[in-house]
């Protein structure tokens, strides 16, 4: 089984790199190929060479638009696409899984929906949680790769099932988040040690995976990106087009995207979403700690 792969952000990386240790043969293609040529793994230069020889080709990219632009692309490029495999990984809209799907369908092509979730380090470790949507027996067939991938696999059934799933899932998480950035700051205005603010939460009212993967990043305003804020705002805005279309009353979730279209304002976009405190010590005027 030849696997291609596009995308090599924060995630496509160290996902791409699990599957080529696995001892699956992938190559690679970025469309900014410098990304392709620095990521230390075997790639093409042109996207036509990556579809004609690859059985499998999976998809992590940024959102809707950049899936709408790379599959239209596949597509263009005039190669059969009968029995090839076809997989994408990314945050996008439900509408948007649902059309990439009827496309790839028409052309030949099988074509599974399965976004992840989790960040840089579950990735690394093969332990993300995966929900997928498409045929359950096609699902079957390539659970091998998703094993590889990810510690949890949840099927959901039809199209546009998983994608949902997923943006629920990250309305929590930009609010945990959003939560946990407003308790640290709150404890610095209040004159409290942060460290010893985000263990009590730690053992307390904040007891999460979140807190738990971005304590340090709190701790010590480290915001290296393991899921940027430009990501998660994405996400969110998604969500709420949902919300929108189902006349659901999303109160919480409109607030975390108010709080990232200011962390966005502060040009925050590609720092990680732990950066969050730094709209909350800007508004409260909290000052450098020396």
């Amino acid at each position: 089984m030849k696997i291609g792969w596009i995308g090599l952000g924060h995630m496509g990386i160290p996902m791409a790199a699990r599957l080529k240790n696995a001892g699956f043969d992938i190559k690679v293609w970025n469309r900014t190929l410098s990304k392709a040529k620095e990521s230390g793994l075997p790639y093409v230069e042109k996207l036509e060479e990556l579809v004609k020889e690859s059985d499998v080709v999976i998809t992590m990219l940024f959102g809707s638009d950049s899936v709408e632009e790379v599959y239209k692309k596949i597509v263009d490029t005039g190669i059969s696409l009968k029995g090839k495999m076809f997989i994408d990984m990314t945050t996008i809209h439900p509408d948007t899984a649902k059309k990439t799907a009827e496309l790839m369908i028409k052309n030949g092509a099988d074509f599974l929906e399965a976004p992840v979730l989790g960040s840089v380090i579950p990735a690394t470790e093969g332990k993300l949680t995966i929900v997928i949507s498409g045929d359950r027996e096609t699902f079957e067939k390539y659970k091998n790769i998703f094993e590889v991938l990810g510690q949890k696999l949840y099927y959901m059934g039809d199209y546009g099932k998983a994608s949902t799933m997923k943006l629920i899932n990250n309305t929590v998480l930009g609010s945990f988040m959003a939560i946990l950035s407003e308790a640290t700051a709150f404890g610095k205005k209040a004159g409290l040690d942060t460290q010893t603010v985000l263990e009590v939460l730690s053992n307390g009212a904040g007891k999460s995976g979140v807190l738990d993967a971005k304590k340090e990043k709190l701790l010590k305003e480290d915001y290296s990106t393991h899921f940027s804020v430009a990501l998660i705002h994405k996400d969110i805005c998604y969500a709420l087009d949902l919300a929108k279309e189902y006349s659901f009353p999303a109160f919480l979730t409109t607030e975390t995207l108010n709080l990232l279209t200011s962390a966005k304002a502060y040009k925050l976009d590609e720092k990680d979403f732990s950066a969050l405190l730094e709209v909350y010590k800007k508004m409260a005027n909290i000052k450098e700690e020396s």
